[in-house]
């Protein structure tokens, strides 16, 4: 999504150096202790007022715990929202994020015994815009993305986000159109905050397989091969009825499970596993992602599959057990103010009895040539089965420069070499992002 991603709340996160570009990158808020005078005011403070305080507190940390920054210039993933991005290796623009709402002040008011009102949602509600287009080789695509979030209570939160599109240059979306993408409710225990859990239709690319520097059609590079890994988009990773849930037992740990329907709300059968561990230590992030599936009848697998035929029937069949896993790392370089990015997938047909492998890897440099611009370069495999392999080999060199051109609005230039170098592809892309709330006040 995509567009939409966020760390676990309520936990330390580690100061990296600032960069002056964040893709999705969210900061949790935390909880500041009362000081020492602030607690003697408490003790001698009457059994009444003492009860009215731990009320007020419990209700602002409630809110707190779901709470973090967002950065607005930067949107892309209708699930990027705050609860559930994790903790990127890039750092942020001095100035860029901005909190959800104001709760300290509230959190202030209930340490000192103040009446603080908290009933009903306390944050804002957010329902932004963005607008996009690709031109590859003369193939137009273009989307209008409109995603937003609301609270129902402290710890409870709607999500939603809706496509109107054509093309098919956008692989987050599903088809041309008018689609919704997104439509979920999240929420977390007031008494376990490194808990998160979410379920309804939910877009699976934005909490699986993310990567700072290789993900996103609209910020990083337009190849697909070089977004989600293409051995998950292949065993049905995509925006799926699903329940989902994301722990973070400590810092450098996040932990991710799901469970969805292969075949949508159209044969819902919850049949499907999704799940994930990843590690953080400094800059450095490594993501193992295993999914299991059954082919919903898109015939998207291994291409060389389609040699193998089954009473008369080439190819993947619908309902065919299929499950892969992927590897994933990124690492920042502060000194070089660059990303370097890897990534390695293996898919399994398991009633074909026929596998395929994809890799990509590359960089990312920040501030390149003027402030705020972003150059990568990276190599890539689409998924294949290379002892079956009759042609030219699947793969991609792709370049591209994105630079900003307005607050709200970003351009890209990008040049693909396909299958051995024997196919060049010229891009264009511009995207502009719009907070609708600020509108429409």
């Amino acid at each position: 999504m995509a567009v939409i991603a966020a760390p676990v709340m309520a936990l330390p996160v580690e100061a990296l150096p600032e960069t002056a570009e964040t893709e999705e990158i969210t900061l949790v808020t935390s909880l500041p202790e009362s000081t020492p005078d602030e607690a003697s005011k408490e003790e001698e403070a009457s059994e009444e007022e003492d009860d009215e305080t731990a009320e007020a507190t419990n209700g602002a940390e409630a809110e707190q715990i779901l709470l973090a920054q967002e950065n607005a210039s930067d949107l892309a993933e209708p699930a990027d929202p705050f609860f559930f991005d994790e903790t990127s290796v890039e750092a942020s623009e001095e100035g860029v994020l901005a909190p959800l709402s104001n709760t300290e002040p509230e959190i202030d008011d209930a340490v000192t015994g103040e009446d603080v009102d908290v009933e009903g949602p306390l944050t804002p509600p957010s329902l932004k815009l963005q607008t996009a287009t690709i031109v590859e080789d003369g193939d137009f695509s273009a989307r209008a993305r409109v995603y937003g979030h609301y609270f129902l209570e402290s710890n409870v939160a709607f999500v939603g986000a809706v496509d109107l599109s054509t093309g098919d240059a956008f692989s987050d979306t599903d088809s041309t159109g008018f689609n919704v993408s997104e439509l979920y409710v999240v929420a977390s225990p007031t008494n376990l905050p490194s808990l998160r859990g979410a379920a309804g239709l939910i877009e699976l690319t934005s909490f699986f397989d993310r990567n700072s520097f290789a993900k996103d059609s609209l910020t990083h590079f337009i190849n697909p091969v070089f977004q989600t890994n293409p051995a998950l988009a292949a065993t049905q990773l995509e925006s799926q009825p699903a329940a989902l849930i994301h722990w973070r037992p400590i810092d450098e740990i996040i932990l991710k499970a799901a469970t969805f329907s292969s075949g949508g709300f159209d044969d819902l059968n919850f049949d499907a596993f999704a799940g994930e561990l990843g590690i953080n230590v400094g800059n450095f992030i490594v993501r193992g992602t295993y999914v299991t599936a059954t082919d919903n009848g898109d015939r998207d697998g291994i291409p060389e599959s389609f040699q193998l035929n089954r009473n008369g029937i080439f190819g993947p069949q619908e309902g065919d057990r299929e499950e892969s896993y992927g590897i994933n790392a990124e690492w920042f370089i502060p000194q070089l103010n660059a990303g370097l990015f890897g990534r390695y997938g293996h898919h399994r047909n398991t009633d074909l009895d026929i596998s395929g492998n994809t890799y990509s890897f590359g960089v990312n440099f920040l501030d390149l040539f003027m402030e705020d611009d972003r150059f990568g370069i990276g190599y890539g495999r689409d998924l294949s089965d290379n002892d079956r392999r009759q042609g030219d080999r699947p793969d991609v060199l792709e370049t591209f420069y994105d630079i900003r051109l307005a607050p709200n609005a970003r351009a890209a230039v990008s040049l693909q070499l396909r299958d051995e170098f024997s196919d060049a592809v010229f891009g264009v892309r511009v995207r502009a992002d719009w907070d609708l709330l600020e509108l429409l006040d």
